[in-house]
């Protein structure tokens, strides 16, 4: 069991790694690393998505969404705990809002799932699960951030963020990988071999690009702003949501298999995304970029222990 853990952990480690010293050391610029950003998340990472949707045994859509249910509904739970949170610390409105969004809102795509997938396979079962399971989340998570971040603002300017949001979350390119996935697999349409294989090898860059370029953005800077608070936000993502989550996942009957994949969801980092999305909000910008530093560096012996235990 400790060598199916570490050649799960072992690989994102290394990678985000590698990714922190080549920018560290000037191997690479800083520009290099937005645009392989850039390149996961607009075509890498949707086409791994799409590729194993598509090549996804049909039944494992219904307990991809109960996972993505499950994740979806753990956020509520853990927005309400980090509220409490952040009265008990008497935050300033935009500190706490941005509190909130660090304690719910996993970066599932780019942390979560390379350990599901280096745990079970890429061909797994398991692996077209946790595909399935972000197509509710993902698009639950936008708009959960936004409630949350526009939560005080004026009925005017809450509304027109809320729309804005609602048009970038249709756009999101996670969001129409998965989406695509699941027409064509409901189709029936089946891809010739030889494009099958063109878009499958694209869709195995995603992740060691991913992980490269997250690790390239683990600052120092980033953590040592609003350390407190983004302790406080990284215990409630990391500890309660999972808690959460085994609680609500054991009394719906999930399998060990199943409650793993949701489980190392719940315990993925803040999102990436959550820094932007604080900061074009008006939340505390600072606190957002320290909790996705210290949620990232210590979620990895989070889910160790996770696949040690189940």
């Amino acid at each position: 069991m400790s060598g199916a853990v570490l050649s799960s952990i072992l690989p994102v480690c290394l990678l985000m790694l590698l990714g922190a010293a080549l920018r560290q050391f000037g191997f690479l610029p800083d520009l290099f690393f937005a645009h392989l950003n850039r390149l996961g998340f607009w075509v890498l990472l949707p086409t791994l998505l799409f590729c194993t949707i598509l090549q996804a045994p049909q039944t494992a859509s219904g307990d991809g969404l109960k996972v993505g249910i499950l994740l979806c509904t753990c956020s509520v739970a853990v927005t309400a705990a980090a509220w409490l949170a952040a009265r008990a610390m008497r935050l300033p409105g935009a500190s706490a809002r941005a509190l909130m969004q660090a304690s719910m809102r996993g970066n599932l795509a780019y942390t979560a799932l390379p350990v599901i997938l280096y745990a079970f396979g890429e061909n797994s079962r398991m692996a077209a699960v946790a595909t399935f399971a972000l197509a509710p989340s993902i698009p639950f998570y936008n708009f959960w951030a936004v409630v949350i971040l526009t939560s005080d603002a004026a009925d005017t300017a809450r509304g027109n963020q809320r729309l804005r949001a609602a048009f970038a979350v249709l756009r999101n390119p996670l969001i129409i990988g998965c989406l695509l996935g699941v027409l064509a697999l409901k189709s029936g349409v089946r891809l010739p071999r030889g494009l099958l294989n063109a878009v499958s090898t694209l869709g195995h860059a995603a992740l060691p690009c991913a992980l490269l370029a997250l690790g390239a953005g683990l600052t120092p800077a980033r953590l040592r702003a609003s350390f407190r608070p983004a302790l406080a936000g990284t215990a409630l993502k990391l500890l309660l949501m999972p808690a959460f989550g085994y609680v609500l996942a054991r009394a719906a009957g999930f399998n060990r298999e199943l409650l793993l994949v949701a489980l190392l969801f719940l315990a993925s980092p803040c999102a990436v995304t959550s820094y932007v999305m604080a900061d074009q909000m008006g939340a505390d910008k600072e606190l957002a970029g320290s909790a996705i530093v210290l949620s990232t560096l210590l979620c990895l012996p989070v889910m160790a222990v996770l696949l040690l235990v189940f």
